[in-house]
């Protein structure tokens, strides 16, 4: 027994782990329930209570190096293994990274050769609507394709560039000067060994090898297949939640919230490796 209890949350993915006391060190056996249960249902969610910056730090730590702050996204003066994701602002500036609005559907660090494994984002201010993350089964995506697309896509490669699409909308964007990589664009998970559509909307540059026109028809097209809601599950963040996902087979977007409120969550990100 590993002492906690799972209750799917969507037919898609998620599920609410209880019964983790996270004031006492896990036993390795606590642990390799919680990997088993992130395997299969690919987005966790803990209702933990009130929890340190150690702790989450701690709790990530289990599953892998931890990855926090890059560059100056951190400015509150807290710990920099964590990246703080907050619309509040001192002297007129953002004390955190992504502060306002929607977020496209992406996968963390697609841009980087080694994308996170996973992320752990825990819920310290919220505002009182909006904000919903809506997380996207990749397995279901791909699963649900037909058989010719499966087979025309198996062995493509697509670009995929740090926050491509909306740069390109503020006619910014330039390779050259953006961090940028190759991935498949159907990945196999190291664990499972199942595959997964691996391209998205707001990273996703091009497919390689294929003509402009060709390549942009195809990607639209898997956007939108991957956005599918029999694919999503819905999070409704509540004060304290810890919610862990797995980079590798998922996706996950953000819905608007009032610009006037309060929100503020802090991530733990979890090193991953060469997408294959």
């Amino acid at each position: 027994m590993n002492g906690f209890s799972i209750t799917p949350l969507s037919s898609a993915l998620g599920a609410e782990i209880r019964g983790i006391d996270f004031s006492r060190p896990l036993v390795l056996e606590t642990i390799a329930g919680i990997r088993q249960a992130l395997l299969d249902h690919l987005v966790l969610v803990f209702r933990c209570g009130e929890i340190s910056e150690d702790t989450q730090i701690d709790f990530a730590q289990h599953f892998g190096p931890t990855v926090g702050a890059r560059g100056k996204q951190r400015t509150d003066g807290g710990d920099r293994r964590l990246m703080v994701i907050s619309n509040v602002r001192e002297n007129g500036k953002p004390i955190g990274a992504l502060p306002d609005g929607e977020l496209m559907f992406h996968s963390d660090s697609l841009f980087l050769d080694k994308p996170l494994m996973g992320a752990m984002l825990y819920a310290e201010e919220i505002p009182s609507t909006g904000g919903n993350t809506m997380f996207a089964s990749m397995y279901a995506a791909y699963e649900s394709l037909s058989a010719d697309l499966k087979s025309r896509i198996d062995t493509l490669q697509a670009v995929n560039a740090f926050d491509y699409e909306t740069q390109v909308k503020k006619g910014r964007y330039d390779r050259e000067t953006v961090p940028h990589a190759v991935h498949p664009v159907v990945r196999t998970h190291p664990e499972t060994g199942r595959k997964a559509l691996y391209v998205n909307r707001l990273m996703t540059e091009e497919i390689v090898g294929l003509p402009a026109d060709e390549s942009d028809e195809m990607l639209q097209a898997l956007f939108a297949h991957a956005e599918n809601r029999d694919h999503v599950y819905e999070h409704t963040w509540r004060l304290s939640d810890l919610v862990m996902w797995d980079n590798r087979c998922t996706q996950h977007a953000r819905r608007d919230f009032p610009a006037g409120e309060r929100r503020l969550l802090r991530r733990v990100g979890i090193e991953g490796d060469v997408p294959v």
